[in-house]
């Protein structure tokens, strides 16, 4: 019996080579690791992975992987994570995080992945919301806000209409291994200790 096969996006960067890590080392799975190494780097990717160098905004990439392969789950975690300046660049955020999310979710549906697993983030919520639970209402204030809750709310849709079972993680200030120290809007642990 085969292994079976994750695709992750973002697999260079700091969350996203871990979980490569975790699937491969843990679970005993196949991955093939996508990211287009703008914030994370290739030394970073598990050797057993197998990696493709491009951006989830290539939709002829995705659909290309999506045909070549029969993936049981995405993992979703490439993004362009600058939540202070999305908006000064809000055409480069949307596209790299609602329409390359997009893009994934559509292949999804069509080849039948069984689970789909999305990076949001607490930008979602806005600020002054303390303490936030799962019950929180978001409120985003900036547009990396509006692009991750609109990914969820698609997700939700794609669920609803198609049975796609997803889910959703809003990771908040991580630090660890392998962490981008030069990442300024990443790195805000990183930059107290």
């Amino acid at each position: 019996m085969s292994k079976p096969l994750a695709l992750v996006t973002g697999a260079a960067g700091f969350l996203g080579s871990h979980v490569v890590d975790y699937l491969i080392d843990t679970m005993g799975m196949s991955v093939v690791a996508m990211d287009d190494l703008s914030g994370g780097s290739k030394e970073n990717v598990h050797k057993k992975a197998k990696f493709v160098k491009g951006s989830v905004v290539d939709d002829r990439l995705v659909q290309r992987l999506f045909k070549q392969h029969t993936f049981r789950f995405v993992y979703h975690l490439a993004a362009y994570a600058a939540e202070g300046l999305s908006h000064f660049i809000r055409r480069f955020n949307y596209t790299n995080n609602l329409i390359g999310s997009v893009n994934l979710i559509n292949a999804s549906v069509n080849h039948k992945v069984e689970t789909f697993v999305f990076t949001s983030s607490i930008a979602v919520y806005g600020a002054g919301q303390v303490p936030l639970t799962e019950e929180t209402t978001p409120k985003p204030e900036d547009p990396y806000g509006v692009a991750k809750l609109a990914v969820e709310q698609d997700l939700a849709a794609a669920h609803e209409m198609f049975g796609l079972d997803y889910v959703v993680f809003r990771p908040h200030n991580v630090y660890g291994e392998r962490q981008n120290l030069g990442d300024k809007y990443r790195n805000v642990v990183g930059i107290f200790m």
